[in-house]
């Protein structure tokens, strides 16, 4: 089971539009540590990298490693 509550949820959403234009396809890889992301741009010159620390989450839980989105 994979659950998580942000207090701020409009800053993750401003930082998921910023990438938009940029990143076009990304995986979210949540585990008990946390929310991350890696993706390159089409032209493979920019690497943008996110992580989220649990404890930057208002509530957090992942009973087992997985992947959001794309595959």
């Amino acid at each position: 089971m994979f659950e998580a509550k942000l207090s701020e949820g409009h800053v993750f959403k401003k930082i998921i539009d910023s990438l938009k234009d940029l990143v076009k396809s990304v995986n979210f890889d949540a585990n008990n540590t946390g929310l991350s992301m890696q993706a390159m741009d089409s032209s493979h010159v920019a690497l943008v990298s996110f992580l989220l620390h649990e404890s930057g989450f208002q509530s957090f839980r992942c009973d087992r490693p997985l992947t959001l989105g794309n595959f």
